[in-house]
């Protein structure tokens, strides 16, 4: 599969999103409440529309998905892909336009790493797809990025998930003194806004991340220059199946470094 061909199902899968969302009253339904995540209606619509693009094109592949987990459509699987079917879905639902659908695809079937991944398309409710090929670079409605800075702005603009834990991180407020924060409500959305300059970075500290949920928008950010680890600095080397994450992805190398330090504010 090459990266047009991601491209066109990611954009083919938010089609039958948005008309759902228009045609169906009942698609922010509950279906499964887990304990770190729910889903909804309209993540099964998606999922049953990766299936269709996959056997409109006669492609076999292993699957893992957020909602359904680990599948295979059809008899020989050619690759892996790493699908979260709407990033963003309680945006979604609320009628927040800020979601996306997230594809990242590796060439080796099992036990897959971030590093394996070699391409990667992200598409959003308002009908814009970034993607990246490993070694190849990144891009945004298939002009390359060059991560210039979008604006004017006297403090760096983060997107912080700090949220719903027994205790703040004494790092993290005294960060939030430093910054703009934005919380926006997809990560995999806001990692690509991290790549082509729109924020300048992102931090979830709550261990909440899956693979599943960043395996494509690492690649882009990672294209253009930009830098993601674990709270402690180390890189990111889960596998597909991993959960429990926690990040901080910038696309400057001394504001990851800034960051670092007030996360150890509080941990001696």
């Amino acid at each position: 599969m090459n990266l047009n061909t991601l491209c066109e199902i990611t954009q083919e899968i938010r089609k039958v999103v948005i008309e759902t969302m228009s045609n169906s009253d009942d698609y922010g339904e509950l279906v499964k409440v887990r304990p770190r995540d729910i889903t909804r209606k309209i993540d099964l619509v998606a999922e049953d529309a990766l299936d269709t693009a996959l056997e409109n094109r006669s492609i076999s592949a292993r699957i893992i998905s957020e909602e359904i987990g680990d599948r295979i459509v059809g008899r020989n699987p050619q690759c892996l892909l790493v699908f979260d079917p709407v990033d963003g879905s309680t945006n979604a639902t609320c009628g927040i336009p800020f979601f996306c659908t997230s594809l990242a695809l590796c060439e080796k079937i099992d036990d897959a790493m971030f590093d394996d991944v070699t391409l990667s398309a992200i598409t959003t409710a308002e009908n814009t797809t970034h993607s990246a090929v490993k070694n190849g670079g990144a891009y945004v409605n298939n002009k390359k990025i060059t991560g210039k800075k979008r604006g004017a702005r006297t403090r760096p603009i983060l997107s912080i998930y700090a949220y719903g834990v027994e205790e703040m991180p004494e790092g993290i407020i005294q960060l939030e003194k430093h910054i703009i924060q934005r919380t926006l409500g997809s990560i995999a959305l806001e990692m690509c806004y991290v790549a082509e300059g729109t924020l300048d970075g992102l931090i979830d500290t709550r261990g909440l991340v899956s693979s599943y949920d960043i395996m494509a928008s690492q690649l882009i950010l990672s294209e253009t220059g930009g830098f993601i680890t674990n709270l402690r600095g180390e890189q990111i080397i889960e596998d597909a199946l991993a959960s429990c994450i926690s990040l901080i992805a910038t696309a400057d190398k001394n504001l990851h470094n800034n960051i670092l330090k007030y996360l150890q504010i509080g941990t001696d």
